[in-house]
């Protein structure tokens, strides 16, 4: 990884967490706000598991990823070896799995005086049980640049996409995990020293959604043919971090700490060509929200991480917040 990449990774923080998912409303009760105390847990990305009924979410700093359940009662949920940064989760009930984007920023309690940039992997856990199933290496796919893969989604087929953040690329695995590069180009190039590409959503029309941080667009990729990239119209929002379509597919944008900390939920015309603002929530700057998830009770519920705290050299923070929004 390039050492401007890395220098950039310790000023500014991104990620995210996406679902195209839909919610099959329960009669699980849940809280509209919940706090996780865990000193250094700097949580990151997040889902929903409605199989189980639990949130699944990454600690950047611990390498690991916990479970909260709608009791709000934590628990540590799956970690490897490798396993030293994880980013984007991604709960895909229908094949009982859950997928986990990994890099490291040299700020892991895994990393190493000379980790940082040598990792960039995704790992595949059984959903029930939290046992590994496979680790896929990406970072061949980048062998002289920064990655830092993100945020996760997954097609009809069970195909797996991935968002990197510091190249310009946007992975794929298949059904048997065979990794390949889906779309690569100059509009995904990140600005010097910031985030780019990170949240993602498929679309069961044919096509992703992806946020881009640094220049606060929202991309459409064809999935038949990944050339055919647009610039979603109509939208105002900055630093924009996880995505996250809700029950009436609107799509749900978190704004994390590098802007005002909101989320802003949105409504796709003529076939998300263009978008409209229809609510805007605060969540909190110094919070730094960055991920979102659809929950079985037919809510989205935004993570709060103060990813500003840990890059500012503070691994003292112990209480950040699952809360729901309007």
């Amino acid at each position: 990884m390039k050492n401007t990449i890395l220098i950039a990774a310790f000023s500014i923080l991104f990620l995210s967490c996406d679902s195209e998912k839909k919610s099959t409303e329960t009669s699980v009760s849940f809280q509209n706000k919940y706090i996780i105390t865990d000193v250094g847990l700097y949580p990151e990305g997040i889902d929903y598991d409605s199989k189980n009924e639990r949130f699944l979410f990454s600690s950047l700093q611990k390498g690991a990823v916990y479970a909260m359940n709608t009791k709000g009662q934590l628990s540590v949920f799956a970690t490897s070896s490798k396993l030293v940064l994880p980013t984007g989760v991604y709960t895909d009930e229908a094949r009982n799995r859950l997928i986990v984007a990994n890099a490291d920023l040299g700020i892991s309690q895994k990393s190493t005086a000379t980790s940082a940039g040598s990792i960039a992997t995704v790992s595949v856990f059984n959903l029930t049980s939290g046992e590994l199933i496979k680790e896929i290496d990406l970072k061949n796919f980048t062998p002289n640049a920064g990655s830092c893969p993100n945020d996760i989604a997954v097609d009809l087929q069970g195909n797996i996409y991935i968002t990197d953040s510091f190249s310009p690329v946007i992975y794929k695995l298949d059904s048997n995990y065979a990794a390949s590069i889906f779309a690569t180009n100059t509009l995904f190039q990140p600005k010097p020293n910031e985030f780019g590409l990170n949240g993602i959503v498929f679309h069961p029309d044919g096509y992703l959604l992806v946020a881009k941080t640094d220049t606060s667009k929202l991309l459409k990729i064809s999935l038949s043919n990944p050339a055919s990239i647009t610039e979603v119209e109509g939208t105002t929002f900055s630093a924009p971090d996880g995505i996250e379509f809700d029950k009436n597919n609107n799509l749900v944008v978190v704004e994390n700490g590098l802007a005002l900390g909101k989320t802003y939920t949105l409504s796709g015309k003529n076939n998300w060509t263009s978008a409209v603002k229809i609510s805007e929530t605060t969540i909190g700057k110094e919070d730094f929200p960055t991920t979102a998830a659809l929950a079985s009770d037919g809510n989205v519920y935004v993570i709060s991480s103060k990813l500003g705290k840990l890059l500012s050299g503070d691994k003292s923070q112990s209480a950040y917040a699952i809360q729901r929004i309007k």
